[in-house]
This record gives structure tokens, C-alpha cells and sequence, in this order.
């Protein structure tokens, strides 16, 4: 199993920013080295044709945009990992386990070494995807005789995408498997105080603004001409991953929550048998006070949620489906601000 050693201790916010930076730096000297600058400042083509923007500029903006996916998907691999162990930890008080059995169900939280390779696979074959959904569809797209060194950095890199986003779909899906099955061990549900279950919709809630980081990246790509119909495919995919992502973590709650629900309201259903039967004698007034109760003792439990989401979850979902238009519209600002200091 996949489990390196001091993993906790690295930061992702490093880890992301630092391997961005650098390859965006590499990048810059490429285009020094090989004198690619100059073409920028004539670089204003556009196929009346095919009505898209081409050029050395454009292949540049969208290397950048791979460079900074490279960095991020990593990053957000490993804050699943990192967060999904924290869970575990803030539930020990749910799950009435000891600080030494809630660790070792935080290191039961791993990657198979198999599972990553599958995932490689899969994530290499998706990556040969993107460039024929891009106008113009260039020929032969994986040729490197087809290639400027722009086309090669974001084709190179467009396989360590593929890879990284593949390594993350994988990763969350076995933490949230695992966090799941983690439900059944809780100690008791208290329908009528959910609030020690937060972490599990909070672990939901990671999933789903982590994939959507995925699609603000690639949301910069919109501002090239062409990228449409790939935006549609890649916004579309992530949204619906996003929403499963915010799920998974809670199912296991969730059954839990509904077999509580249930079992208070066969009791309720026999308490209140009961109670009529009883309305012939002489303690019938009393009887009919402790009906009441009961009827409004179910009433109350009908009406909790199964999931263990609150109004402030939908709202932090909503806000997170807005972050890829601010980022676009962020990039649109900046192109253009850039564009006339440069240009």
C-alpha cells in the first residue's frame, strides 16, 4: 500500500505552489533560450476559416494553464489524504474509540499501489482526448513534427494532467469509500442533535471544492478561442464528480441516519397502538396526554434530514460552483491589463 512516510508533515500549499512556479520559470527560460519572445510581438494570427485565434501566444497562455494544473492536482491529492485523516480524528468523540484506535483508522486511509497504476492508465488514455476537441482540430495533434515548443510543453504536460486528475478521481473516491464504511462504527445517532456527524459532510464539502479548483484552472483556458466545446465537456464531467464527491463521505452516514429515523418511528407507531387501546379505562385522560406527546415526538423525528447537511452547506456549494466564472473573469481582467503594459 501507498502510504509514504511523513506525508502529514508536507504542506500541499507548498507542495502546488512550488512545482507551478517552477515549471511556469522553466517555461519563461525556454522561450528565452530559444528566442521565441519576438514572435509574440507579431503574433496575431487568426483563421478566418476556422474564426479562432492562433498563434505562439495563444500556445503559450495555454502551457501556462498546464503548468499551473500540474502543480495544483498534486497538491489537492495530497490535502484528500491529509483532511480524511483530520476527519477521522475530529470524530473520535462519534465513534468512541480511543486517540490510539482512531489513528490506526486514520493510516487505514491509503492508496493501493495497483489502484494508482490503473488510475495512470486511465488518466494517459483521457489525456490523448483533449486536442481534438479543440478548433481548430490540428493534424495529427500527437506528432511531434506538428509541434512548436509552446504545443510541446502543454502536450507533454497534458499527460501529467491526465495522470494527476486521475490520481485525484482515485483518491477520493477510496477516501470517501473509507470514510463511509468508518459510519458503521458510530457509536449511537442522536436524531435530534446531527451536529457531531459535521465532519463527514465537511470531508464532502473538501471533495467537491477540490475538483471544482480543477475546473477554475482550466476555466483560464476560455479565454483562448476554440476551447467551447472542451469547456462544456470538462465543466460538465467535473460538476457532476463534484456533486458525487460531495456525497460519497456521507452515504454511509446517511443509512445510518435512516435506520435510526426508522426504528423510532416503528416504536412510535407501537407506543401510539398502545395508547388507543388503553383509552377504555380509566386512566384515559392521561393516556390521551401521553399521545399527544408521542404524536408529536414523531412528527418531529419524520421531519429529520437523513443527510447531514445544513443550510450553510448549500450555500458553501453554491459559492464553490461560482469560483471557475470568477476565475475566468479574474483571467479576462488580467489578459487585458497585461496586454497593454506588453503590448
Amino acid at each position: 500500500m501507498a502510504d509514504p512516510r511523513g506525508i502529514d508533515r508536507v504542506s500541499p500549499l507548498w507542495l502546488g505552489t512550488g512545482i507551478s512556479v517552477s515549471l511556469v520559470a522553466l517555461l519563461i527560460i525556454s522561450e528565452t533560450v530559444f528566442g521565441r519572445w519576438d514572435l509574440l510581438l507579431v503574433d496575431d494570427n487568426f483563421d478566418p476559416l476556422a474564426r479562432v485565434q492562433t498563434g505562439v501566444l495563444r500556445d503559450l497562455r495555454i502551457a501556462v494553464v498546464h503548468c499551473l494544473l500540474v502543480g495544483y492536482l498534486p497538491a489537492a491529492l495530497l490535502h484528500v489524504l491529509q483532511h480524511g485523516k483530520r476527519t477521522v480524528a475530529r470524530l473520535q468523540g462519534a465513534l468512541n474509540c480511543t486517540r490510539q484506535e482512531c489513528d490506526r483508522l486514520a493510516r487505514s486511509i491509503r492508496l493501493s499501489k495497483r489502484g494508482l497504476l490503473v488510475a495512470a492508465l486511465v488518466g494517459i488514455a483521457i489525456a490523448f482526448l483533449p486536442p481534438h476537441f479543440v478548433e481548430p482540430v490540428p493534424e495529427a495533434p500527437w506528432h511531434p513534427k506538428n509541434w512548436n515548443p509552446e504545443v510541446a510543453w502543454h502536450r507533454i504536460l497534458g499527460l501529467l494532467v491526465g495522470v494527476g486528475l486521475a490520481w485525484l478521481t482515485y483518491a477520493i473516491v477510496v477516501v470517501s469509500l473509507r470514510m463511509s464504511r468508518i459510519a458503521q462504527r458510530l457509536s449511537r445517532i442522536d436524531l435530534l442533535d446531527l451536529s457531531s456527524l459535521s465532519p463527514f459532510a465537511q470531508q464532502g464539502l473538501n471533495n467537491a471544492l477540490l475538483l471544482v479548483g480543477v475546473l477554475s484552472i482550466s476555466a483560464l483556458m476560455m479565454l483562448e478561442t476554440g476551447f467551447m466545446m472542451l469547456m462544456l465537456v470538462i465543466g460538465t464531467v467535473t460538476l457532476v464528480l463534484a456533486v458525487l464527491a460531495l456525497l460519497a463521505p456521507v452515504r454511509g452516514v446517511q443509512k445510518r441516519v435512516r435506520e435510526a429515523k426508522q426504528r423510532e418511528l416503528d416504536w412510535t407507531a407501537a407506543e401510539i397502538s398502545r395508547l388507543r387501546d388503553g383509552f377504555a379505562n380509566a386512566d384515559a385522560d392521561r393516556r390521551s396526554g401521553d399521545l399527544a406527546d408521542i404524536v408529536a415526538y414523531r412528527t418531529l423525528v419524520a421531519g429529520v434530514s437523513e443527510w447531514p447537511f445544513t443550510g450553510s452547506t448549500y450555500l458553501r456549494l453554491f459559492i464553490y460552483a461560482l469560483i471557475p466564472l470568477a476565475s475566468w473573469g479574474l483571467g479576462v481582467v488580467a489578459e487585458e491589463v497585461v496586454g497593454r503594459l506588453l503590448f
